[in-house]
């Protein structure tokens, strides 16, 4: 190598690690993110829109909003080890291209048979893009300090994206139209993959083995479950359009975990390794991440109805309406949760949390109740989200077998958004049903899921991370 290339080449390091370029990456890493974890209920404020001016019956219009949770969360693990395969930045700006040719097809569609297809397209897009950020931040931070103030970025950003997201539907529906809700998506993924493509370096692939037959059979095992689930909205618990995807699906779980059992026993490589499942922090901690999600995704859907539907807000007023959550959140994240998982341990954190998130659930379930109250409801109810999300991710990192935090790391995001789709067709179905006594059955029925939580919590997360060794 002569002396002036080695000048670039030293350049292009010195580049590489400067704090500039690394800032303006974790701005496009945290821009993606932002995007598609909005996307799951930036819509939702749209669905009595979406019905109305296509036709659709309360199924179909479940379908639009889990449509893109379903095909996320059963892909995440896949994903996950594709882009360890191809590089994490190659596959995030698949992912960004994927979810933006599929935003404009979303935009064009005229009816909800074309839409749903075009939702499920961008859930691909979003679980090629969800696993990369990490990886990526850990490449680009390599001081311990450094990276833990990137990944404290990224995760708020995240979350607050995901709370503006019926301000902002409601905004762009009311100025716009609902399909101006899809296309405000390509500028922001065109800025991102360019952002992107000039100032995230490449993570180098490494050989990543798949598991289709478990793919395969989460696949099948989801599906019947959330098509049950969202069935009985119309047919009712007892029709066999309801209890046979429902029986199946739960049938086919149970093929799944007998094949990662078989599998993992003769050394091949398996979707969902059972030794994550067997240590039961971790198991406590990914019953947490569900929760999360079928509680969140699932009130959201189902206030969303009940400010549009029942009290007739506009799409904007309904955003609004939500903007109690997406404050106490945003602060929550940013001020609280943290700081007393720090000071008060994994365990306190999640089981205190979930009783918080029980008792604002609790309030949300009187749907008549004056909006100051529900306000309130909000506020609690997000402040135990706030408190149990960082105590849920350190009992699935700190007590998963070293040789599988990874995985432990994309079962507990798979945990959280096959929650979020579960919420979405459950909690959503019963609202749809019967619009009074099915809110009050949805909530307390997210009541009992923390209470749930907590308990579990309670019995098997130790009260302070073991010490690394």
């Amino acid at each position: 190598m002569s002396f002036q290339t080695a000048q670039k080449a030293s350049a292009g390091e010195a580049l590489d690690n400067s704090p500039r370029r690394r800032a303006i990456g974790l701005f496009s890493l945290c821009l993606g993110t932002a995007l598609i974890v909005m996307e799951a209920n930036v819509v939702n404020v749209a669905l009595p829109v979406i019905r109305t001016q296509m036709h659709a019956n309360a199924v179909a219009g479940l379908w639009v909003s889990a449509a893109y949770t379903l095909v996320l969360a059963v892909l995440l693990l896949s994903a996950g080890r594709a882009g360890d395969r191809i590089g994490a930045r190659r596959s995030y700006l698949i992912g960004l291209a994927i979810f933006g040719v599929a935003s404009v097809l979303c935009s064009l569609a005229g009816q909800a048979a074309l839409l749903i297809p075009a939702r499920a397209l961008q859930g691909v897009g979003a679980a090629l893009l969800v696993p990369a950020p990490l990886t990526l931040i850990t490449r680009m931070y390599p001081d311990p300090a450094g990276r833990a103030r990137a990944i404290a970025t990224w995760v708020s950003v995240g979350a607050i994206g995901f709370m503006i997201g019926p301000l902002l539907g409601g905004l762009m529906l009311d100025t716009f139209g609902w399909r101006s809700i899809f296309l405000l998506n390509v500028p922001v993924v065109l800025l991102t993959g360019v952002l992107t493509y000039r100032y995230v370096t490449q993570a180098p692939g490494k050989p990543a083995a798949f598991d289709p037959a478990g793919q395969l059979l989460a696949v099948l095992g989801l599906t019947g479950v959330v098509y049950g689930l969202v069935s009985s909205s119309l047919d009712g618990w007892s029709s066999a359009f309801v209890l046979a995807p429902l029986g199946g699906g739960l049938i086919v779980f149970a093929a799944f975990a007998a094949v990662q059992r078989s599998g993992a026993r003769t050394g091949r490589d398996v979707l969902l390794p059972p030794g994550i499942l067997a240590a039961r922090p971790v198991l406590s901690g990914l019953l947490s991440g569900w929760v999360y999600n079928f509680t969140l995704y699932g009130m959201l859907l189902v206030y969303t109805f009940v400010f549009q539907d029942t009290r007739h807000y506009s799409a904007l007023r309904t955003g609004l309406a939500f903007l109690p959550l997406t404050l106490a959140a945003v602060l929550v994240t940013t001020f609280i949760g943290g700081r007393f998982l720090a000071s008060r341990g994994p365990r306190a954190a999640v089981v205190s949390g979930w009783f918080l998130s029980a008792a604002g659930l609790a309030v949300l379930a009187v749907g008549s109740a004056p909006y100051p109250v529900i306000a309130a409801g909000f506020i609690v109810f997000a402040l135990g989200l706030g408190i149990s999300a960082p105590g849920q991710t350190l009992a699935v990192m700190s007590f998963a077998p070293d040789e599988h935090k990874n995985m432990a790391s994309s079962a507990l995001n798979s945990a959280r958004q096959t929650g979020g789709v579960t919420g979405v067709a459950l909690l959503g179905a019963l609202s749809v049903a019967n619009p009074g006594a099915g809110l009050t059955a949805a909530m307390l029925i997210g009541v009992g899921a923390c209470l749930i939580a907590a308990y579990t919590a309670l019995r098997h997360i130790p009260a302070h991370s073991p010490q690394p060794h």
